[in-house]
C-alpha cells in the first residue's frame, strides 16, 4: 500500500522543499525553527508560517518580499488553493479540497492506526510509575499517577517508542518493621489477644480486615510463635495484592514488578554502595557517608551511610536505577509525586558517578489532587485511615470518569477532582461528553447503514461535497490528530489528548446542532445521496478519531449510549 502521510507531513515537507530553493544550505535543524500551524482565525486561511521572518534578515532579505516567494511555491502544491503574504512576513495558506480528502482517506486507510508515528523510531523506554509502598491502599495521589503513567505508556508506543512499565516495590527497612508490628497488633486484637494496636503506625480498617481473615483457623499458640518479620511479610503480600487489584480496576497493567527486598538480596545494593566509594565521589564525615551532589542543582551533599552503619533510601533507590541502566533501555522514565521534589538532583548525581549518562532519565512530578464533593474537600477514607483511597475513587466515579479528570491537567498544576461532576451524565462532564459524541456517530452510521471510505476512490469527488465552514473546521482538526500525539509524547504531556478531543465534540455538537435546525444541513438525505454519503464519511472519521484518542487515554468509546437514537 502506497505510504500515507499526514497533512502536516505533506505540509512541513512543501515547505521544507520550498526553503531549501530559497535558502540554499539551510540545514534541517535550522528549518524546524520555523512554525507552519493553524491560523488563528479562519478569515486568514488554514495555516500559516513565519519562515520568511526567521530567515529573511540573517540572509539578507526583505521578510515580506522572501514571503512573496515563498508563497508563490507554497502555491504550488497540490494541496494549498491559495497562499498569500500578511503582516510583516507572514505567509496564510488556504487548503484546497484535494487536501481535505486526502485527511478523510488516511483516517479512512488506516482507521485504528490513525494518529500513530514514527517519533520514537523504536527507542525502548522503561517508564516507572506508581511504584506504591506496599504499606497500605492507594490514595487519590497514586490515581493521578496510575492514569499519567498508563496515558504516557499508550501514547509513547502509538509514536513509535518501544515501551517497559514497570512498578517498583519499596518492601525494605524501617517501614515494613512498623508494618509488621502493626500487622501482629491487629491479628493479635482479632484473635482477643492481648494488643497495643493504638500505639502501632499503620491503623486503617484494611490492616484490621487482614487480619481478620489471616487469624481464622489459626490457633494463639502459632500466632504468639510469628516472629515480625513474618507478620510483615504476610501483610506485604496481602496488600501489594491489594494494589494490583485496585490497579486493575482502572485498566492498569504492568510488564513488571521490581521488588527493592530482592536487591537487598541480590547484593545489587552492597554493590552499587562499593562502586559509588570506588568512583571517588563519596567521603566520610561526622561518621557518616555522604555522597557528592555538586553539580546536579542539589543544595547540599546526601547522607548515604548514617553515622550508626545504616544506609539512607538514597542508596537502594541508587542501585534500582543502576540496575535499570545495566538492562540497557534507551530512555527512562519516572512519574513522581510532588513530595519528591528535591529528590531526582541527589538520584541523578548518584547514577551518573556510577558512569550512567543520567541524560537519558527524565522524571516527571506530579502535583496533588484533591477530591471535591459538593464543592469542598474531602479529607479522610474510613478504610485508608487518613487520606482518600484510590479503590473509593474508582468504584464510586468509574475507571473512564476518574481517568480522563486526572489526565485533564498539566502534571505540574493542581487537580481538584469534582467526583459529583465525574458522575454527571450530561454535557457539563467532559468525558461524557466526548463519549456521547462517539456513541451519537455510532447512532447515525447505523441509521445510514454504515457507508466506509473507499480505498479505490481517493480524487474524493464525493468528498467535494463537503462545503460548509464547519465541515472544514472539523477536517482541519481531524488533520491534527497525528501532531497532538506527537506533541504529547515528545513533550510527556498527556493533557493535550482531552483538550484535542473536547474540541472534536465540540465541532460535532455544533454540527448535529445545524443538521437538526437547518434542512440544508442534514447529514441523512433521501434527496441527495451522494451529499449523504460525504457528510457520513466525514462523522465516520471523525467517530475514529475519538475512538483513537480514547483509547490512547485507556477510556471506552461506547458505541450506544442512552438517547443518542436521535434524528439525524
Amino acid at each position: 500500500m502506497e505510504l500515507l502521510l499526514s497533512l502536516r507531513e505533506e505540509m512541513d515537507s512543501a515547505l521544507r522543499e520550498a526553503l531549501e530553493v530559497l535558502v540554499p544550505g539551510l540545514g534541517e535543524e535550522s528549518i524546524s525553527r520555523a512554525v507552519f500551524g493553524p491560523t488563528k482565525s479562519p478569515e486568514h486561511g488554514d495555516l500559516a508560517t513565519n519562515a520568511a521572518m526567521v530567515f529573511s534578515k540573517e540572509h539578507g532579505r526583505k521578510p515580506r518580499e522572501m514571503g512573496e516567494e515563498l508563497a508563490a511555491r507554497l502555491g504550488e502544491h497540490r494541496f494549498v488553493e491559495s497562499a498569500e503574504v500578511a503582516g510583516p512576513g507572514f505567509v496564510n495558506v488556504r487548503l484546497s479540497r484535494a487536501a481535505f480528502v486526502h485527511v478523510l482517506h488516511c483516517i479512512g486507510e488506516l482507521g485504528e492506526n490513525y494518529g500513530e508515528g514514527t517519533l520514537g523510531q523504536g527507542e525502548s523506554v522503561l517508564l516507572e510509575f506508581v511504584s506504591a509502598n506496599p504499606t497500605g491502599p492507594m490514595h487519590i495521589g497514586h490515581c493521578r499517577h496510575a492514569a499519567v503513567g498508563d496515558a504516557l505508556a499508550r501514547l509513547l508506543r502509538a509514536a513509535g517508542h518501544d515501551v517497559t512499565t514497570e512498578f517498583y516495590i519499596n518492601d525494605a527497612g524501617t517501614q515494613m518493621e512498623a508494618l509488621g508490628e502493626s500487622f501482629r497488633q491487629r491479628c493479635f486484637e482479632a484473635a482477643g489477644m492481648p494488643a497495643d494496636a493504638e500505639g502501632t503506625q499503620y491503623t486503617g480498617e484494611y490492616l484490621a480486615e487482614f487480619a481478620r481473615d489471616f487469624v481464622a483457623g489459626k490457633c494463639v499458640e502459632e500466632l504468639q510463635g510469628m516472629a515480625v518479620e513474618d507478620f510483615a511479610q504476610e501483610a506485604r503480600d496481602r496488600n501489594l495484592q491489594m494494589i494490583k487489584s485496585d490497579l486493575e480496576h482502572m485498566g492498569v497493567f504492568f510488564d513488571s514488578f521490581v521488588a527493592e527486598r530482592d536487591l537487598h538480596e541480590s547484593g545489587e545494593v552492597a554493590e552499587t554502595l562499593q562502586k559509588l566509594r570506588e568512583s571517588g565521589r563519596v567521603y566520610e564525615k561526622d561518621g557518616a557517608l555522604w555522597l557528592v551532589t555538586d553539580g546536579f542543582g542539589d543544595d547540599q551533599d546526601r547522607v548515604l551511610v548514617k553515622s550508626d552503619g545504616a544506609p539512607t533510601y538514597l542508596v537502594p533507590d541508587i542501585a534500582y536505577h543502576h540496575d535499570k541502566f545495566k538492562r540497557g533501555f534507551g530512555r527512562y522514565i519516572n512519574v513522581f509525586g510532588a513530595d519528591h521534589g528535591g529528590y531526582p538532583p541527589r538520584l541523578r548525581a548518584g547514577i551518573s558517578h556510577l558512569g550512567h549518562d543520567v541524560s537519558r532519565l527524565t522524571i516527571l512530578l506530579l502535583r496533588l489532587v484533591f477530591l471535591l464533593r459538593e464543592g469542598k474537600r474531602v479529607k479522610f477514607s474510613k478504610r485508608a485511615g487518613n487520606f482518600v483511597a484510590l479503590a473509593d475513587v474508582v468504584e464510586e466515579a468509574g475507571s473512564d470518569a476518574t481517568r480522563w479528570f486526572m489526565l485533564s491537567r498539566s502534571v505540574d498544576s493542581e487537580l481538584e477532582f469534582d467526583i459529583d461532576l465525574a458522575r454527571e451524565a450530561t454535557n457539563r462532564n467532559p468525558v461524557y461528553k466526548v463519549q456521547y459524541a462517539h456513541a451519537r456517530i455510532c447512532s447515525v452510521e447505523r441509521k445510514g447503514r454504515g457507508a466506509k471510505l473507499r480505498a479505490a476512490e481517493p480524487s474524493g469527488q464525493v468528498l467535494e461535497r463537503l462545503s460548509a465552514q464547519v465541515e472544514r473546521d472539523m477536517v482541519l482538526a481531524l488533520a491534527q490528530f497525528p501532531e497532538i500525539v506527537e506533541r504529547s509524547a515528545r513533550e510527556l504531556a498527556v493533557h493535550h489528548l482531552p483538550a484535542y478531543l473536547l474540541h472534536l465534540a465540540d465541532l460535532w455538537n455544533s454540527y448535529w446542532s445545524l443538521a437538526r435546525t437547518e434542512p440544508g444541513m442534514r447529514i441523512l438525505r433521501e434527496d441527495d445521496r451522494e451529499l449523504t454519503e460525504a457528510r457520513l464519511l466525514l462523522a465516520s472519521a471523525l467517530r475514529q478519531v475519538l475512538a483513537n484518542g480514547l483509547g490512547m487515554m485507556g477510556i471506552a468509546a461506547p458505541r450506544k449510549m442512552l438517547r443518542e437514537e436521535e434524528d439525524a
